[in-house]
């Protein structure tokens, strides 16, 4: 496995690169670990964020004498992305029965001290099913989860659509819409993620930035 720092643009890949296979943690985007390019490389991660995708976006914020954090579920935020080359996905492309080849949750934390010149980066793997068993299956506009031994999901029906080709809005029989980003590799590997994000700041002192991602890889049956 094989991973590369593109030089052609501001911000550092973690790229898959071995034909036909794939890992939980392949393809993601990350900020360079330069502190002085960090701020600029997430805002351009984050650029473009779609106010449709985040309509159902939740965030709580905590306050002390010395700190501030945050703390948002149903998001598309995050210091790690999925690789944006990925995305721009045709609705007609995700027609038919996807089988579930990955599943898991990892989570990226970037640390950053004031003077320091360097992020620290953690990735941590935090859980990963071994021969995970399902499906997914779309149709023009429905979709239907049928999952055998994954404990986060029951066997669910709802509505989707993709937006701006990027985000998959899906909306459940009695329960609030979410935002997935997704994105499909030119092996076919379709790729889906939900993300959790959480900062805690000390003025002057550090901040940490933490985005969890649950993650589904499928291959179309």
């Amino acid at each position: 496995m094989k991973y590369y720092i593109l030089l052609l643009t501001c911000i550092s890949f973690k790229i898959q690169s071995t034909a036909q296979t794939i890992q939980l943690t392949d393809h993601l985007i990350f900020p360079r670990l330069d502190s002085a390019y960090w701020e600029k490389d997430f805002d351009a991660l984050n650029a473009n964020q779609s106010s449709k995708a985040n309509k159902f976006q939740v965030c709580t914020f905590t306050q002390t004498d010395s700190t501030r954090g945050r703390f948002c579920f149903n998001t598309t935020m995050g210091q790690v992305q999925l690789d944006t080359t990925l995305h721009n996905i045709p609705p007609d492309k995700l027609i038919g029965t996807w089988n579930l080849t990955h599943f898991g949750t990892f989570e990226v934390v970037d640390s950053m001290v004031v003077d320091q010149p360097t992020i620290d980066r953690q990735l941590l793997k935090l859980k990963e099913y071994n021969n995970p068993s399902g499906t997914i299956t779309f149709t023009n506009n429905k979709l239907q989860l049928d999952f055998k031994n994954i404990d986060e999901y029951s066997n669910e029906k709802g509505s989707y659509q993709i937006l701006d080709g990027k985000y998959l809005v899906t909306k459940k029989i009695a329960v609030k819409s979410a935002s997935t980003i997704v994105a499909l590799t030119k092996d076919g590997f379709l790729i889906l993620d939900d993300h959790t994000y959480r900062t805690l700041a000390q003025k002057d002192r550090y901040l940490v930035v933490r985005t969890r991602i649950r993650r589904m890889i499928l291959k179309k049956a």
